[in-house]
């Protein structure tokens, strides 16, 4: 061939299969076929434990599970590759099987685990010890919002939901579910009064305390049944000891009926008895209830005993005393009055009693012929800590307190037994005084103001005029004092809260005469919600109230008009605040309730001497009072209403003190 035959062949060739640079591609590769691996971590294991299963897999789409025998928790699409645990339902070799798929196709893979009978093994832990009288074993478990019985501290925190629980359950592992439980006392001696097991779980309230000796079998389904058994220690102890919670007796009054409870908290039934003499006339009774009427004046000390159910005691050595005068109830008025009430004795014999925190307009009379309670005209305003003072004309002027002006004043009139208004106050007032002057003028000093401090200014109230004038005003601001006429005509204001809110010591003295306050000698405490009495010998008697440092205050003082002095004074068997203090017709003073030493409302009375240099006992209040009134009447007995008892639950019952 020659040569320019050749190149034109070769040069057709090369047109045809577009040689360097043209022609048809070749094919792509086909699609790679999936491949999975899948294994357990564990391939023999004991019925009821775990295998946790590990796959994985490449050029996969999707991945089926499917087990042999079937199971939930090995079944339907699960991803690619991962980790999870799988429980076996039955004894032999469980399979689980992984098929995937791709676009190369679907290979599968499995993996065997052999599932055996485990050792049954009981695996409860120490059994808690339990107390008698007490639900056995209480603890709190998590629960689900909104499920019974279910508490959560915080409404949107999961994690803070529970209930509580009683019981100790018991559990095991190994044989086959489900398991049955017995238990049986160890050999010599006995099961737990009151413990049960039902179940799975102890529980019970336990009755009788010691060491029990308890074997627990459980037995399984197997067949033949397989079944274990633990030999446990359980403990039950006895109750906290009972713990005596009552003050010590109050005083009680000769031929005057005596009531008193002693209190303890422990282990129910609680047992009372005594040791040593009771009062002639009283009897205690196993449930604590000290009740009589004393026949026989005198000093009894006792030990009070007390027995809880499972035979513990607690005792207190105490003593009761029988004194010649006391309290006795009397009717109850128609409204609880907690405080700032007022309860004024009439020129007919009568009291008048007035408004309070809880009694808003009412006003009630009580009657000392039938003892008891009857309703009068409502006040025209609502008012409490205001001051009701008898005129000469034996009206009552009513003034100030918190209502809705604070300076509003209104005349009870007894003929008629309503009020009507008259003229206001020049300064709205709270927690004032007054004293009816020997004038027959009104003493209006100190007191609250409209804002909230205490205030220096004092006035006036003429009954012929009807209308208030201001007057000196006193060197210090106060609120919580005391005023007292004296025999001299002038008037001694002592303690009380200045306006920075300070307890004070200071004490001045009012002249009509003038119109002025002067400075005089100064309290050697100082004191607020004190009280002070004019004695028969002209000098005055400070009791109680609380100091600077808010201690309740167990000293008196005793003001001498002569020399302008305080002196201190034999101190009280108790301390007082927002107590009462009444002079007798005898001359001596009596001291009854207010706060004690903590500040609850307590029964304890005394009475002061006619000199003031001493205090002796005499019969307690039937209830404990803070914020009480006390009146004396004019057959010499005293009235004392309402207030707050130890608990602060307001009080509608009276007294008398005879």
């Amino acid at each position: 061939m020659k040569p320019s035959t050749f190149l034109l062949v070769i040069a057709s060739l090369c047109f045809v299969d577009a040689c360097g640079g043209g022609g048809t591609p070749p094919p792509p590769p086909p699609p790679a076929v999936p491949t999975v691996a899948i294994s357990a971590l564990s391939t023999t294991i004991n019925l009821g434990d775990a295998a946790t299963l590990t796959w994985s897999s490449t050029n996969a789409t999707s991945c089926t599970a499917s087990s042999s025998p079937s199971e939930s928790d090995w079944s339907g699409q699960v991803a690619t590759s991962g980790s999870q645990p799988v429980t076996p339902a039955s004894l032999g070799t469980s399979t689980y099987s992984l098929q995937c798929t791709g676009k190369g196709g679907d290979t599968s893979n499995s993996a065997s685990v052999m599932v055996n009978i485990g050792a049954l093994v009981i695996v409860s832990g120490t059994l808690p010890n339990g107390t008698v009288g007490t639900p056995y074993d209480r603890r709190s478990v998590r629960c689900s919002k909104g499920s019974p019985g279910c508490t959560c501290l915080f409404p949107n925190n999961p994690q803070s939901c529970f209930r509580i629980v009683f019981g100790f359950p018991l559990s095991a592992t190994g044989g086959i579910a489900p398991y049955v439980w017995s238990w049986t006392a160890a050999p010599g001696l006995v099961l737990p009064a009151g413990l049960s097991l039902s179940g799975s779980t102890i529980s019970g309230t336990p009755s009788a305390a010691g060491s029990y000796g308890i074997v627990v079998t459980v037995t399984d389904s197997q067949s033949p049944a397989g079944h274990t058994a633990v030999t446990y220690t359980l403990t039950i102890n006895n109750p906290t000891p009972p713990s005596i919670t009552s003050t010590a007796p109050r005083a009680g009054s000769l031929n005057l009926p005596y009531t008193f409870t002693f209190s303890a908290t422990g282990f129910a039934p609680l047992t009372w008895t005594k040791s040593g003499a009771l009062p002639p006339g009283l009897l205690l009774g196993s449930d604590g209830v000290l009740a009589g009427t004393p026949t026989k004046l005198g000093s009894y000390p006792i030990t009070a005993t007390v027995t809880d159910g499972v035979g513990q005691t607690s005792s207190e050595d105490v003593t009761i005393e029988i004194f010649p005068h006391g309290f006795k109830t009397t009717g109850s008025m128609a409204e609880a009055r907690r405080e700032g009430h007022t309860a004024t004795l009439l020129t007919n014999g009568k009291v008048l009693v007035a408004g309070g925190i809880d009694a808003t307009t009412t006003a009630e009379l009580f009657d000392p012929a039938s003892g008891t309670f009857s309703a009068t005209g409502s006040m025209v305003s609502a008012r409490h800590d205001h001051t009701a003072t008898v005129l000469f004309n034996g009206r009552v002027l009513v003034a100030g307190g918190d209502n809705v002006t604070g300076a509003t004043v209104e005349l009870f009139d007894p003929v008629s037994g309503s009020f009507a208004s008259t003229g206001s106050m020049s300064t709205a007032r709270t927690g004032h005084t007054a004293t009816l002057l020997t004038n027959g003028k009104v003493l209006v000093t100190g007191g609250i103001g409209t804002g909230g401090v205490s205030l220096a200014t004092a006035e006036l109230f003429d009954p012929a005029s009807g209308t208030f004038t201001l007057t000196g005003s006193v060197a210090t601001p106060r609120t919580g004092h005391t005023t007292t006429l004296l025999a001299n005509g002038k008037v001694l204001v002592t303690g009380g809260m200045d306006a920075g809110g300070t307890t004070v010591a200071t004490a001045e003295l009012f002249d009509p005469v003038t119109g002025s306050f002067t400075s005089t000698g100064n309290m050697g405490t100082t004191r607020r919600d004190h009280r002070a009495t004019l004695l028969t010998n002209g000098k005055v008697l400070v009791t109680g109230g609380v100091d600077a440092s808010s201690t309740i205050v167990v000293t008196a003082e005793l003001f001498d008009p002569v020399s302008g002095t305080f002196a201190s004074t034999g101190s009280m068997r108790t301390a007082h605040i927002r107590h009462q203090a009444v002079l007798l017709q005898d001359g001596t003073v009596l001291v009854a309730g207010g706060g004690d030493s903590s500040g609850l409302a307590q029964a304890a009375a005394e009475l002061g001497a006619a000199s003031g240099a001493s205090f002796a006992g005499t019969g307690s209040l039937i209830t404990g009072r803070d914020s009480h009134t006390a009146t004396l009447l004019n057959d010499g007995r005293v009235l004392v209403t309402g207030g707050i008892d130890f608990s602060g639950t307001p009080l509608a019952t009276a007294e008398l003190y005879q």
